[in-house]
């Protein structure tokens, strides 16, 4: 079963805007990325963050963007697609947090943090794994308090 893939069919695509119109693209593309070779990997990569977040601003597809990213990370990947997705997540986080003046902006935003929060224990579970730098990176950002407790308590 993967999580991914049934998250991103489950999303209204035409609800949502990306930086061209409509984010009718991201799902193809996002399934593209999960199921990229190495060799295809970057061309999908940067279908979705061209798209999603561009220089710190989140279109409305970031949301359901993030909800399918971190529903990848509870199936099994090449390590390549790991790499990309936590990039990709970390990219629309840190974008989560970036200083904006527009209102309609800030509520992306919100819900953004709000969705990156509904997978804080995904990102705790690959600390586990070969990927933990990058987990922590974005720990870092959406709960800094609580995952300086862990890792000093790690020591």
């Amino acid at each position: 079963m993967d999580f991914a893939l049934i998250e991103c069919s489950r999303i209204d695509w035409s609800k949502y805007e990306e930086v061209q119109g409509r984010a009718d693209s991201i799902p193809l593309a996002l399934e593209a990325l999960l199921s990229s070779s190495i060799e295809e990997a970057e061309k999908y990569y940067w279908e979705i963050e061209n798209h999603v977040v561009v220089q710190g601003q989140l279109s409305s597809a970031a949301e359901p963007t993030l909800q399918v990213l971190i529903a990848s990370l509870l199936n099994a990947r090449p390590r390549h697609t790991k790499i990309d997705v936590l990039e990709l997540i970390f990219q629309i986080v840190a974008a989560s947090i970036a200083e904006v003046v527009n209102e309609e902006c800030k509520e992306i935003q919100r819900r953004v943090r709000l969705r990156a929060l509904e997978g804080v224990w995904v990102f705790y579970g690959e600390l586990n794994g070969e990927h933990a730098e990058a987990a922590s990176e974005v720990l870092n950002l959406i709960d800094s308090s609580r995952f300086k407790f862990f890792l000093d308590a790690g020591r």
